[in-house]
């Protein structure tokens, strides 16, 4: 551990059980401090998890993972929804994580916090989060992959620089066996084990080697590039302590229809009964360069012939919808 850790941790832990812990910590069951990521010292410009620039109770454990916040500027590179990585709201609240989950030569970014009490030997735990690929930012990543988990471990010290990366375990006691490879909707990564020891950390990132990673090609980019935002993280006693598989599949996102994809000429845009009433699009830099009002509505057909080539967003906006998704313009 390093020195500063662990008291800071402990006196922030007693603040939250004094003030937050009769409303919310305890009473939701989430044994995770400040799992979504919304408190921090304060509102820095600024991509990594250095000081001043991280969530509160969280480290990089290892490389230098990043943070992304509503409170920045828009368009800044570690600002919401816009970022050097892509175009994404929250999960919840207005803040999430994100991290480089495959590099070449088995790199990786993840980030790690200290559980308010170590695990109890033989206690079944639930743990949950929710995770998104990032694409279509200045960083170029080019592809998504699985393995995306929770390890709980013994020890986990924040990463400095010079330091050696978080060895990789190939397991994590809570995974995604499968890709990651949503751009517009939060996926819902969840599982529950049974506690061997009595572990007081907990570590998020790709744990599993290059070679036992599956990597899905999402388009132009680096292929050897796989970053992952995560947000809303849970860990519970209970089973309806954190959300699951069984009680929400997924960020619920209504069908709505887009084609071509890439696209030269035209962008075809269906969402049938939805209370769809602006339809936007946005290039890469976060400006808006369409927008339609289409109320009472079922579909609109954007020409696109006049566009740049390059990633664009979709924005649908309505009555309880909000609505983002990536497409690409190819002439």
């Amino acid at each position: 551990m390093n020195s500063g850790w662990r008291p800071r941790a402990g006196r922030l832990v007693c603040c939250c059980l004094l003030f937050i812990a009769p409303f919310t910590f305890y009473a939701q069951g989430n044994l995770i401090l400040n799992g979504s990521f919304e408190e921090a010292d304060t509102c820095a410009v600024q991509l990594g998890f250095w000081p001043n620039g991280k969530p509160l109770h969280w480290e990089p454990i290892s490389a230098t993972p990043d943070y992304f916040r509503s409170c920045v500027p828009y368009g800044s590179a570690n600002g919401v929804p816009l970022n050097t990585c892509g175009f994404q709201y929250p999960q919840e609240g207005e803040s999430y994580a994100g991290m480089f989950a495959y590099l070449i030569d088995d790199h990786r970014e993840m980030i790690g916090t200290e559980l308010p009490e170590p695990l109890t030997i033989g206690q079944t735990y639930y743990g949950s989060f929710w995770a998104n690929a990032a694409y279509g930012g200045p960083q170029q990543t080019g592809s998504a992959c699985n393995n995306i988990g929770m390890l709980f471990t013994m020890s986990a010290d924040p990463w400095v620089m010079n330091m050696p990366e978080f060895a990789l375990r190939n397991y994590a006691q809570v995974y995604s066996q499968q890709v990651i490879s949503d751009t517009a909707a939060w996926t819902l990564v969840s599982g529950s084990f049974v506690a061997d020891s009595a572990y007081r950390f907990v570590v998020i990132g790709n744990h599993f080697s290059n070679a036992n990673t599956t990597v899905q090609i999402l388009g132009p980019g680096n292929p050897n590039k796989a970053y992952v935002y995560v947000d809303a993280v849970c860990l519970s006693t209970e089973p309806e302590g954190c959300p699951t598989w069984t009680s929400i599949q997924e960020n619920t996102v209504p069908e709505i229809g887009l084609w071509p994809n890439p696209t030269s000429e035209w962008l075809w845009i269906g969402w049938g009964g939805l209370s769809v009433q602006k339809v936007s699009v946005l290039d890469a830099l976060g400006q808006k360069v369409t927008e339609e009002l289409v109320i009472g509505r079922g579909e609109v057909i954007l020409a696109m012939h006049d566009r740049a080539n390059g990633f664009y967003h979709l924005l649908l906006e309505g009555e309880g919808l909000n609505y983002t998704r990536m497409f690409v313009v190819m002439h």
